[in-house]
């Protein structure tokens, strides 16, 4: 009977050491992956542009509207090809390159002006929409919409616009862990000093 215990014994500990050996270089290979997983996405988002409309005026003058939405880039990356464009107006308003706050900063202010010609006033509009895109350093796109809804006016037969900030769409690219650290991996170090001056 003693043998037979003392070979359940061993039997024991020849299965539980491989067994602790294996969940503990698991775990340490985890807590790395989890770490290189984490530090690529945050490096990532700190070249991430995120341009957005702060402050929209509306200005009604007789059969004349002027919007003027306000852009400002609010993410650390510089935000490039900007183009802002209005569902029914025949013009589009586009920027360059729009830089996070620091030295080169400056947020835009466009007058959009609404004629009573204008195809957004004079006929109904299925889907109404005022739309921001740019892209990142990389060449990704990003866009944001925000809806319009048309209302008619009492006084004539033209339609007034609303914009409602806060019900935005937004659409960004959907990159794997891998792609993004070839993204990194990419960038010269002299050009990334260049952009965050």
């Amino acid at each position: 009977m003693d043998t037979f215990a003392q070979d359940i014994r061993t039997v024991d500990l020849s299965l539980v050491v491989p067994l602790l050996v294996a969940l503990s270089i698991g775990g340490i290979a985890w807590f790395f992956i989890r770490r290189f997983i984490n530090n690529t996405t945050n490096e990532f988002r700190e070249y991430q542009p995120a341009l957005s409309i702060t402050n929209l005026s509306i200005m009604n003058t007789a059969d004349v509207i002027t919007v003027t939405p306000e852009v400002e880039n609010l993410g650390p990356g510089v935000a490039y090809d900007c183009v802002l464009q209005l569902a029914g107006w025949d013009g589009s308003f586009s920027v360059k390159a729009l830089y996070p706050h620091g030295p080169r900063y400056r947020s835009h202010s466009i007058p959009i002006v609404l004629g009573p010609e204008a195809p957004i006033r004079t006929k109904p509009m299925s889907r109404g929409y005022l739309r921001l895109s740019y892209r990142d350093r990389w060449a990704h796109r990003y866009e944001c919409w925000y809806p319009v809804v048309q209302v008619q006016s009492a006084s004539n037969r033209l339609y007034n616009i609303r914009i409602d900030l806060s019900l935005s769409e937004f659409t960004e690219p959907q990159l794997s862990v891998r792609q993004m650290w070839k993204l990194l991996r990419q960038t010269p170090h002299d050009e990334e000093d260049d952009e965050h001056e």
